[in-house]
C-alpha cells in the first residue's frame, strides 16, 4: 500500500509490530527499506494465492466489510473460499505475531462466519501443502481455532499442526504452541509435551529471505505472551517440563532434577517451578 507521493503507507493496525520495528534503532531510510521489503513480500505472496485482479484494499485497514465481499467474490466456493483464507495465513509473516490487516481480517472470520466442521473439513484438504500446513497451525494454535472445530476433528488435526510448529524456526512461535497445548485439557497432548521434555524437536532453518524481516521484531528468545512467571530464554524444555508439572505428571520429576544441574539461570526458575508444581523442594 503505497501513499500519492509513491512512499510506502503503513498501515497504523500492524500495532505492536510496528512498534517494535519502530525501536529496533534502525535509521529513518533502513527501516522504511525493511517495511517496504517485509510489505512486498508477504502481499505478493497472498496475492499469488488469489485470482488475478485482486485489488489493493483487502491489504489496507478498515472496510472490512467490502473487503470480506471481495474475498467472497474472488473465490465463489465456500470450502475453496476457506482453503485459500488458510493458505494465505500461511503465505504471511513466519512470526505469528506480526499480522498484516488482511491476515487480522481472515483469523477471525473463519471463527465468526463459518462452522468448525467446514473449516475442519478446508484444513483436511490444504494440511498436506506448505502453505496450506503453515496456515492451519497458525489458525488452529495462534488464532486459536482448535477451539472452534469440533472434538473429534481437533484431536486428528492438533497433533499433527503442534508438531510441525514445535519445531518452528520462530522460537515465539514454538512457546506460543507450548501454551496453547497447555490450554487443551485433553490426554492426546501429553506425548507431545513429554518428548518436547525428553529430546526437544530440532527446529527448522529459518528461510534466508526471512532472516532480516523476522529480526525486525526483536531478539529471538523466547517470550511469554501469557505466562508473566517465566524469564525471557526460557527453552522449550524447560516450559514443557513445568507445563507437565502443572498436570500432575509425577514421573518427570528425575528428568527435571537432572536438567537443574545443567541448567541456565531461566531454565532454573522454570525448573525449580515445576518441581514446586510437584510439590517438590528443588533443593532436594
Amino acid at each position: 500500500m503505497r501513499a500519492d507521493n509513491g512512499a510506502l503507507a503503513w498501515p497504523k493496525r500492524w500495532g505492536r509490530a510496528l512498534d517494535r520495528m519502530e525501536s529496533s534503532g534502525a535509521g529513518d531510510g533502513d527501516l522504511a527499506r525493511r517495511r517496504e521489503k517485509l510489505w512486498d513480500t508477504i502481499v505478493g505472496g497472498q496475492k499469488a494465492l488469489l485470482p488475478p485482479g485482486a485489488p489493493d484494499f483487502l491489504w489496507e485497514p478498515e472496510r472490512d466489510a467490502d473487503r470480506l465481499a471481495e474475498m467472497e467474490r474472488l473465490v465463489p466456493a465456500t470450502l475453496e473460499r476457506i482453503s485459500t483464507c488458510l493458505r494465505m495465513l500461511g503465505a504471511a509473516s513466519p512470526e505469528w505475531h506480526v499480522n498484516l490487516p488482511l491476515d487480522r481480517l481472515l483469523e477471525p472470520w473463519l471463527h465468526d462466519a463459518y462452522s468448525g466442521e467446514v473449516v475442519a473439513a478446508a484444513v483436511d484438504r490444504v494440511i498436506g501443502e506448505p502453505l496450506g500446513l503453515a496456515g492451519s497451525a497458525r489458525w488452529l494454535l495462534h488464532a486459536r481455532g482448535a477451539a472452534h472445530v469440533p472434538s473429534h476433528d481437533a484431536v486428528r488435526l492438533v497433533p499433527v499442526v503442534a508438531r510441525w510448529a514445535l519445531a518452528h524456526p520462530v522460537p515465539r512461535n514454538r512457546t506460543e504452541t507450548l501454551e496453547v497445548l497447555s490450554d487443551i485439557r485433553s490426554a492426546f497432548v501429553l506425548p507431545l509435551l513429554h518428548e518436547v521434555l525428553a529430546v526437544g524437536l530440532e527446529p527448522r532453518p529459518l528461510e534466508p529471505r526471512w532472516r532480516d524481516l523476522v529480526a525486525l521484531f526483536g531478539t529471538a528468545e523466547t517470550f511469554f505472551a501469557f505466562d508473566t512467571n517465566l524469564l525471557r530464554g526460557t527453552s522449550d524444555r524447560a516450559y514443557a517440563a513445568l507445563l507437565l508439572a502443572r498436570r500432575g505428571e509425577t514421573g518427570i520429576r528425575p528428568r527435571v532434577r537432572e536438567m537443574m544441574d545443567t541448567a541456565g539461570p531461566a531454565d532454573f526458575h522454570a525448573l525449580a517451578l515445576a518441581l514446586e508444581a510437584l510439590q517438590g523442594d528443588p533443593r532436594e
